[in-house]
């Protein structure tokens, strides 16, 4: 697995609290207080409003959506690893970025970011930029 190899690539830096993401609609709330080993063990606490809204759209029926895109991002969770682990990227912080490799969500095959607010801050799942 090959997932992040560009030391300088870094998510864009939005210096707002996330709950005022949240407010400004890019970020929802993750209600899954689950413990995710590749993330640290850490939960995902928040979720990019674009991402959520193609795992949701995956489900078969629309009442399944919130347990279908919960489920997804689990998985997608359990796939991730360190960013700083990467060939090239041995400079960059440990614990800060879980990436994964580009996998088909909705039309596009695209990686996605679990990026860490601060030190043992939660954490964010978002598409890569």
């Amino acid at each position: 697995m090959a997932p992040y190899s560009h030391p300088t690539h870094r998510p864009p830096v939005d210096d707002r609290p996330p709950e005022q993401l949240v407010a400004a609609g890019l970020l929802r709330r993750h209600p899954d207080p689950g413990r995710h080993p590749s993330l640290g063990h850490s939960p995902i606490t928040y979720v990019a409003t674009t991402l959520w809204a193609e795992l949701t759209a995956l489900a078969i029926a629309p009442p399944a959506a919130e347990a279908t895109a919960t489920a997804l991002l689990r998985t997608l969770a359990d796939r991730a690893v360190d960013a700083a682990l990467a060939p090239g990227n041995e400079r960059a912080p440990r614990d800060d970025l879980y990436v994964t490799d580009p996998a088909h969500i909705g039309p596009h095959r695209r990686a996605v970011w679990f990026r860490r607010s601060g030190p043992h801050g939660p954490i964010t799942a978002a598409f890569a930029p």
